[in-house]
């Protein structure tokens, strides 16, 4: 009995010390210049927007950048029919999806939906890591270092007011129907999608419904 005490105990002491600190580190705030403007991606002269309200601790928000997004992007974004505009609408855990959209908008314009497709990617541990602070850090540094940020502007942009009033911003402008995540909309009304091939043919009408618009003459 004495040996499986002392051994018990030894377990304990072991697993307490490959245990990672639970507070997260501190930061130094230093100087940042983060995108505020509307992230769109495609052409800006695509004669379609569609507008995408999601969250990157959103599961069903994964599975269709997962799973649809790329097929979409092919047929309409890389042609130049249609140009995207992402909206951030925080979901539970709304920190993670905050923290998310702070390094999107710090890696800059060129690189937001870079770190969009990333924060998807790694969705699952990044919730997973949600419950250690200091892991979840360790692993948001990370996603900033890989887009050229360092921990003390990582820890700045995380704590800037002015991106989460921003994001805020875009949820209070958001359509009265928009109430999950993901939706979608044209032109301000939102698309009632009950299969994907909907969306394919929201896309298809509001594509042909714009290039069957007269181009004034010059």
């Amino acid at each position: 009995m004495k040996l499986l005490t002392l051994a018990a105990a030894a377990l304990a002491l072991g697993l307490a010390a490959c245990e990672a600190p639970r507070e997260p580190e501190p930061h130094e705030t230093v100087s940042i210049s983060p995108f505020m403007g509307e992230p769109v991606l495609g052409n800006a002269a695509a004669p379609v927007t569609l507008v995408e309200y999601a969250s990157t601790t959103c599961a069903h928000c994964q599975a269709f950048h997962a799973q649809v997004f790329p097929d979409l992007k092919a047929k309409y974004i890389d042609t130049g029919k249609v140009k995207l505009q992402f909206i951030m609408m925080p979901t539970r855990p709304v920190e993670i999806a905050l923290a998310g959209e702070a390094l999107a908008r710090c890696a800059g314009e060129d690189r937001y939906f870079d770190v969009i497709d990333m924060l998807f990617a790694k969705q699952d541990a990044l919730m997973s890591a949600g419950r250690n602070p200091w892991q979840l850090q360790q692993d948001l540094r990370a996603i900033g270092a890989a887009f050229g940020l360092d921990k003390d502007e990582v820890g700045t942009c995380i704590a800037n007011e002015a991106i989460v009033e921003l994001t805020r911003a875009g949820v209070q402008a958001a359509p009265a129907d928009i109430t999950g995540t993901p939706s979608f909309a044209i032109g301000g009304v939102k698309l009632e999608l009950a299969t994907l091939e909907d969306l394919s043919a929201a896309l298809d009408a509001a594509v042909a419904a714009a290039e069957a618009v007269p181009v004034p003459a010059e």
